[in-house]
């Protein structure tokens, strides 16, 4: 099962931009995750097509599970 965790921030067209992280250290620290978050929003590292990030809207864990099927 793998997992990553979802960055969302606003960005300057107030829309939503995602950074996805995979295999995130756990348990995952909010506190510390919103602190990365802001240093990312003062770096101005990213750009997304709808303008710079200005706030953090949102952190979420996501697990992936896979099932294969064989065919016959």
């Amino acid at each position: 099962m793998a997992k990553t965790i979802e960055l969302l921030f606003t960005n300057t067209s107030g829309k939503i931009s995602k950074l996805t992280v995979d295999s995130p250290k756990e348990p995952i620290d909010p506190l510390l995750v919103k602190q990365v978050m802001d240093q990312i929003i003062a770096a101005n590292v990213f750009s997304g097509t709808n303008g710079d990030f200005v706030s953090a809207a949102e952190a979420r864990l996501v697990e992936h599970n896979v099932t294969d099927y064989e065919l016959v």
